[in-house]
């Protein structure tokens, strides 16, 4: 039996409702030389069952007790045998042309093993929104970095993969974690066609992690930042300013702080802060100390 072409790696827990979605848009897709391997990181509801209607011989089901995704993940990529491994997430499509896109280009370009990015739809409710591209005209690094490029959007040749993995330490940022190491060794492609959906919901990781921030989430984000800095240094020497990951946790500071306040969070902000402010004091953290207790008393709040 031949190789597939492509090799999809979906985690899932406990998505048993809205995993036929997802499932779906790969059994949908115009170019049918694929593989599937679902691993269920130990769920709880009737993901086999969901998983086993589909009765598909492309499709691998992989059960592992809870690891969370970076675990599941490598998981997946360890099951694959596709040139290329393309990454969905349990609550994400992909348009029904994803992967004839994605395999006229590699025809046409004949691309050295990379990454290839495709471009992303957000939808939320009936609203959707198209995500800038990557522009590889600039530092590609630093536009994953900014952008950043979540896993239904994609695809990686597998000898990259043989290498490269994400890094089970983290939960949050492991797959920016793991882009930006590639992009630093290989080559990075951008397909400009809108050929992956991502679903903005209640449930999703991320708006979780705004609705209520946990110190614990902050301090891996920042750790896995500083993991690349100080770990990774030689993979980004010259191809970086050198203090670019500085800046990040700076920004990414910022960033739970704010809705840390806005979240009426009072010692989770406090904690922030201090932490900000042991990585770089600076004159923006001197005037956001007071709008921590403003916000806690419903003032300077935002609207939502």
């Amino acid at each position: 039996m031949s190789k597939p072409f492509f090799s999809i790696v979906l985690p899932t827990y406990n998505r048993a409702a809205i995993l036929p979605r997802s499932i779906g848009s790969v059994i949908k897709q115009a170019f049918k030389d694929w593989e599937m391997i679902i691993v269920d990181d130990g769920s709880t509801d009737n993901t086999k069952d969901v998983v086993a209607g589909f009765n598909d011989a492309r499709i691998t089901y992989v059960y592992q007790e809870n690891a969370e995704r970076s675990v599941a993940r490598n998981m997946g990529i360890s099951h694959s045998s596709g040139e290329w491994i393309c990454f969905l997430d349990s609550d994400d499509e992909y348009q029904p042309d994803h992967f004839q896109e994605l395999a006229e280009f590699i025809e046409f370009h004949k691309p050295l093993p990379g990454l290839i990015a495709t471009g992303l739809i957000t939808q939320q409710g009936k609203s959707t929104q198209k995500i800038d591209f990557l522009t590889l005209q600039k530092n590609v690094i630093e536009e994953i970095g900014s952008k950043f490029l979540i896993p239904t959007q994609v695809c990686v040749h597998c000898t990259i993969l043989d290498k490269e993995l994400f890094d089970v330490r983290y939960r949050l940022w492991e797959d920016t974690h793991l882009w930006l190491r590639i992009a630093a060794h290989y080559p990075v492609y951008q397909i400009e066609k809108y050929t992956a959906i991502q679903h903005i919901h209640v449930h999703g990781t991320v708006v979780q992690g705004m609705k209520k921030i946990r110190l614990k989430d902050v301090v891996q984000y920042v750790t896995a930042i500083q993991d690349l800095r100080d770990k990774h240094a030689a993979r980004f020497e010259g191809k970086l300013p050198a203090d670019y990951f500085n800046q990040y946790i700076d920004s990414k500071y910022r960033m739970y702080l704010y809705q840390a306040r806005q979240n009426k969070q009072l010692l989770v902000a406090s904690q922030i802060w201090i932490n900000a402010w042991q990585h770089h004091p600076s004159w923006y953290l001197f005037t956001e100390c007071p709008k921590i207790a403003l916000n806690y008393l419903n003032i300077g709040l935002h609207a939502r």
